[in-house]
């Protein structure tokens, strides 16, 4: 056959998918970081624009209202609520998809297996809300002890994207999955405790069309109009249910088909057929174009790759990029921006919700992340990642205290006001102190955790592909 272009053509195998996740979570780690700093620079920048400070700006931009009527529906709500409650959603969607795949095929699919994270995570989950709920116990804001529970994946997943050069990848994993845990966690809590009022209309209607997706998932409909469809009135009754809209976005997720229409022996065989049409369709006359046969056939390529790879796999792969290049970073430049005075800083650094966020997910979660970890191995129950040591563990347990995102998220639930009217001009003092905790314990550990897991854990040398 006569080839069509004489330049190089790229390697057929670059990374393995591993080195392709952190290599890309370190992209957004580090977006996720620059959103987080513009917003708090923002938030205290005394820069007069138009007659008023950059600060009043910031504030006011994410109380812009938005909305749309559409016959006797009408919604309109801040900026800053259609974020945490409307594209906060996707990023919950993509979470349930995580977890289900975990569950079905990854590192929480047998028991032998989900020991280690799962007790790591629960250690890491309750450790932090006890410490929280002990220094704030008779302030009257003891029920922020959700805030410092979860692990921000994406962080935690960026710092070791940095050190992978070091790092097994048995012990990436190991954080990946235990961060997947943390936030099926954290899911539940928000559903289970901070949900002030339940209108059951809206949410037996919403579940009844969560059973709809998943009726049509088991029966072949594989269209991605109707799920989008689906989503939104999903979405929608969830709102006015008064559960969090965003525990929709996980439950829809698990309704997403998880089965490719065929196994890859089908594929590679039809693979096959099609590629010797298309060889057989060469015209030699015109070698750099492709002709109309050919076009037709590539078409039928496309489906067929379309075929083997399970919905499940195919959507969270395309969503992902979108969640953590731009909502993750957007959510971050809207609840990120803590006004601070520094005639107030040592007042803000004395309250308990402060401390409670600080000591919780700096010393609680890596007391309860090792401690659960330990207590696994110790009955025997599971056994450390391969080639990990237990110095590389407690390394590991400070990453688990970056809380950024669902923290953040937590905070706004638990302390800026009506889960359905968040965003104000002026927050909450308790709002404010729990978001200046989360961002300072989650610098702290991020910094210790990456500078003691490079420490410890020796250059690795390179590592052959399978079948390489």
């Amino acid at each position: 056959m006569t080839r069509r272009d004489t330049g190089t053509p790229p390697p057929l195998e670059r990374h393995s998918t591993l080195d392709r996740i952190l290599e890309h979570d370190a992209v957004a780690a580090l977006l996720l970081l620059s959103a987080a700093v513009a917003a708090f620079g923002a938030a205290n920048a005394s820069w007069v624009m138009g007659g008023a400070p950059l600060s009043e700006w910031y504030a006011a931009l994410w109380q812009l209202p938005l909305g749309f009527s559409l016959h006797h529906l009408a919604l309109e709500k801040p900026l800053q609520l259609w974020i945490n409650d409307g594209l906060m959603a996707i990023f919950f969607f993509v979470v349930g998809l995580e977890i289900k795949r975990e569950l079905l095929a990854g590192e929480l699919s047998s028991v032998r297996r989900a020991v280690l994270p799962f007790a790591a995570a629960l250690g890491g989950m309750i450790a932090p809300a006890l410490i929280y709920a002990v220094l704030n116990a008779s302030a009257g804001s003891v029920k922020g002890w959700g805030i410092p529970m979860a692990t921000d994946i994406a962080f935690a997943a960026g710092v070791l994207g940095l050190l992978r050069s070091r790092v097994p990848n048995a012990l990436a994993v190991f954080l990946l999955a235990l961060a997947i845990v943390d936030d099926l966690g954290s899911v539940l809590v928000i559903a289970a405790f901070y949900t002030e009022s339940i209108d059951r209309g809206p949410l037996f209607v919403g579940l009844g069309l969560i059973l709809l997706s998943a009726g049509l998932a088991r029966y072949g409909i594989r269209h991605t109009l109707v799920y989008l469809v689906l989503f939104l009135l999903i979405w929608l009754e969830f709102f006015h249910s008064g559960i969090h809209a965003t525990v929709a976005g996980v439950l829809f997720a698990f309704t997403v088909p998880v089965n490719a229409t065929y196994d890859t022996p089908l594929f590679v065989s039809r693979l096959r057929t099609l590629l010797g049409r298309f060889d057989a369709a060469e015209d030699h006359a015109h070698p750099r174009l492709v002709n109309a046969r050919q076009q037709q056939l590539l078409r039928a390529i496309e489906t067929e790759c379309v075929h083997v790879e399970a919905p499940l796999q195919r959507i969270e792969n395309k969503l992902h990029v979108y969640v953590a290049l731009f909502i993750m970073p957007l959510f971050a430049c809207a609840n990120s921006g803590v006004k601070v005075e520094l005639d107030q800083f040592t007042v803000m650094m004395r309250s308990p919700v402060t401390l409670g966020v600080l000591f919780g997910l700096v010393l609680g979660k890596q007391a309860g992340v090792l401690g659960g970890a330990w207590l696994a191995v110790r009955l025997g129950l599971a056994e450390l990642p391969a080639g990990t040591q237990w110095r590389q563990m407690y390394a590991l347990s400070w990453l688990a205290g970056i809380g950024f995102t669902m923290s953040l998220f937590v905070a706004e639930l638990a302390f800026g006001g009506d889960a359905h009217d968040l965003g104000r001009s002026v927050p909450s003092p308790a709002l404010a102190e729990a978001k200046l905790g989360i961002l300072l314990a989650s610098l702290i550990a991020g910094s210790i955790g990456a500078v003691l897991l490079r420490l410890v854990s020796p250059r690795k040398g390179p590592e052959l592909e399978p079948g390489i």
